[in-house]
């Protein structure tokens, strides 16, 4: 997606050249399109310890809308400088299925986000980003405590198909802030096979193939938290805040497939291992399982609207 901007922008640029002879500032709501993800993920139960058990399910839908954009060619530079800056909105619902918790064992998230780009034909390609929301159970509510992810990144460009990724991450959640050091390359191994990661968040072998499908080999970390209420024998005593904590690494196999330029099919299976459950009461761990390895199953749908030619589903996020 980022070779296909800079693509773009090249191809921006030399227009301007053949209709003017002076710096010319443009609009860019035609070249980026809205979008929205629905997407799922599903962690059978098993036992994690004696009669414990645990599993889940997520659903969560995401809209990305390009706000605001400008393109400018400086022809007497020889360059072109454009930024683009896009909302972004997620809601969606997770199913513990455990006996740890009391009453309802659902966990909502929601969060509100803008990221903006700015990209320069010489100088590569900036992304930030800044987002707020909160993970909570229903009868945790009241207790609420939002948190927010923000970063910024740099795209090295190496070529149309070659980049390196450089940025940083900041996360706060429950009176807890952590840097995470960002580090990403894109690389074409040959026609057909690229590699991609991001870390760390994800890396994939990827199988770029014929008639809209490509197959990838993927690895995700996944992590999240959530505000819970705990069945009576685990519950601490006081009106302290008690959080449950899951993360887990994700080795599957990846089909994404593309039936229209509207919309994209994806869907990744395979098994989760180095697999952590922790209880927190007022940030102090309490309980801590490791649960063995469990299959897994994502699917997800984007869907572009309008008919600009870039969507913006690599600017939305599922926080």
């Amino acid at each position: 997606m980022i070779s296909r901007v800079y693509t773009y922008l090249i191809c921006i640029f030399c227009s301007v050249i053949t209709c003017q002879s002076y710096a010319q500032s443009i609009g860019l709501n035609w070249l980026f399109r809205p979008g929205m993800r629905f997407s799922s993920s599903f962690v059978p139960k098993q036992n994690i310890q004696d009669t414990t058990y645990f599993g889940f399910s997520h659903f969560n839908t995401s809209l990305v809308i390009p706000v605001a954009g400008e393109v400018e060619a400086s022809l007497s530079k020889l360059n072109l400088k454009a930024n683009q800056t896009f909302i972004t909105a997620n809601i969606g619902s997770r199913f513990l299925q455990t006996n740890l918790l009391a009453y309802q064992k659902l966990a909502h998230n929601f969060s509100f986000g803008v990221t903006h780009v700015q990209a320069d034909v010489r100088n590569g390609i900036w992304f930030y980003t800044f987002n707020i929301g909160a993970v909570e159970s229903p009868e945790t509510f009241d207790k609420i405590k939002p948190f927010f992810i923000g970063g910024a990144a740099k795209i090295v460009l190496k070529g149309l198909r070659t980049f390196n990724v450089y940025g940083v991450g900041l996360t706060y959640q429950y009176n807890q802030v952590i840097p995470i050091p960002l580090f990403g390359i894109s690389r074409f191994l040959s026609k057909n096979i690229q590699v991609s990661m991001l870390l760390p968040t994800y890396a994939e072998l990827i199988y770029v193939g014929k008639d809209n499908l490509d197959l990838a080999l993927r690895a995700d970390f996944a992590v999240f938290r959530s505000g819970i209420l705990p069945v009576s024998n685990q519950r601490p005593v006081g009106n302290e805040k008690t959080s449950l904590q899951y993360r887990d690494v994700r080795l599957g196999l990846l089909a994404r497939y593309s039936p229209s330029s509207r919309a994209k099919l994806q869907i990744q299976a395979g098994v989760a291992g180095v697999r952590s459950l922790k209880i927190f009461y007022n940030n102090e761990q309490i309980r801590s399982y490791n649960p063995s390895f469990a299959p897994f199953i994502n699917i997800a749908l984007h869907i572009n609207f309008g008919n600009a030619p870039i969507n913006s589903q690599l600017f939305g996020n599922e926080f």
